[in-house]
């Protein structure tokens, strides 16, 4: 009777010890990796392009939490850039506005798919808002508007993006976002300066 017991207590534990075994053999798939990251970003916007700067800090396995800050420069509708083809130098036609934005921003960012994805490869939806200094420096050939304009208003952006590593501490990203840029008086050409930017980032992960 014992030696039965036994024997059925032997297949029944059997897959239990094997099944410890393969554990100790097989590798455990790694656990997503979140760390800081700061850099510097380039954007081409539907009126203009910016550089920038940003900083993020993780906040929970899937989140970032950070700020950015964005220094807009904007073409009028009607600029037509050229180069002289006798000096070689860059012309403008049509220009009448000089108008800069300065966008600081407080940023989410939720990483996706953490634990499908390999760590070197991380797709992303993010959204921030915060305040935006606007700067118009009018050319002389404006009747329109012949003083310089400074004014403020609250800003926000969304959009989708993705940070791919590069030897596993420099990561270039790309983001495919929408500012929201609307300003209570004219400045420039528009008062709403909302527009979709295709930005790219070059950043360092610590």
């Amino acid at each position: 009777m014992k030696k039965i017991f036994f024997s059925l207590m032997a297949i029944i534990l059997m897959p239990v010890f094997s099944n410890a075994q393969i554990d100790q053999i097989v590798e455990k798939d790694p656990q997503p990796i979140i760390k800081k990251q700061g850099g510097f970003a380039y954007s081409l916007v539907e009126t203009g392009s910016g550089l920038g700067g940003f900083y993020e800090v993780p906040y929970h396995k899937s989140f970032h939490v950070g700020a950015t800050f964005d220094v807009l420069m904007l073409r009028d509708k009607n600029q037509i850039d050229l180069v002289d083809p006798y000096t070689g130098y860059p012309i403008q036609i049509g220009k009448t506005n000089n108008v800069y934005l300065l966008h600081l921003m407080g940023t989410v960012k939720w990483r996706l798919f953490s634990e499908e994805f390999d760590d070197s490869f991380r797709p992303f939806v993010f959204a921030g808002a915060g305040p935006v200094f606007g700067m118009n420096f009018p050319e002389k050939n404006n009747k329109i508007q012949t003083k310089d304009q400074y004014l403020w208003t609250l800003g926000g952006i969304f959009g989708v993006g993705l940070d791919a590593d590069t030897e596993g501490k420099y990561f270039m990203g790309f983001k495919a976002q929408y500012r929201i840029l609307p300003f209570t008086q004219k400045l420039g050409e528009q008062k709403n300066h909302s527009m979709f930017d295709i930005q790219l980032e070059f950043g360092k992960r610590f």
